[in-house]
């Protein structure tokens, strides 16, 4: 098995300053590595695979992020950062590319900008 890990887009996806909000609630604000999604994924049962399907992709963003649910920005910042990293919204991308796409929407993702999807404190 041939996993390419290196990034596909310029500037590199894992050291591009994060613009958007901090994937971690832990309080501790640390960034947000290739390894750490690496790791997500082994989680998930994607590490063992050359390619990722987009509902995976899904899933793992997901978990990255510690949503149960998400709305529909959340899926059109996913698939704007697909086109990014990978020039389309694909059914599968090659693994490596699907952890950019990852990296890159944790780095941009500014939340949902429709209240009723933050909840109530």
């Amino acid at each position: 098995m041939n996993m390419n890990l290196e990034p596909h887009i310029k500037p590199d996806v894992w050291t591009m300053p994060d613009k958007g909000l901090s994937w971690c609630d832990c309080g501790k604000d640390h960034p947000l590595t290739l390894d750490i999604v690496t790791g997500f994924a082994e989680e998930l049962g994607i590490k063992a695979q050359d390619s990722i399907s987009h509902h995976e992709l899904v899933e793992l963003t997901m978990e990255v992020w510690n949503y149960e649910s998400v709305c529909r920005f959340f899926h059109l910042v996913l698939n704007e950062s697909a086109e990014r990293v990978h020039g389309s919204v694909a059914d599968s991308y090659p693994l490596g590319i699907g952890l950019d796409i990852v990296g890159y929407f944790s780095k941009t993702w500014q939340g949902c900008p429709d209240e009723d999807c933050w909840g109530e404190d």
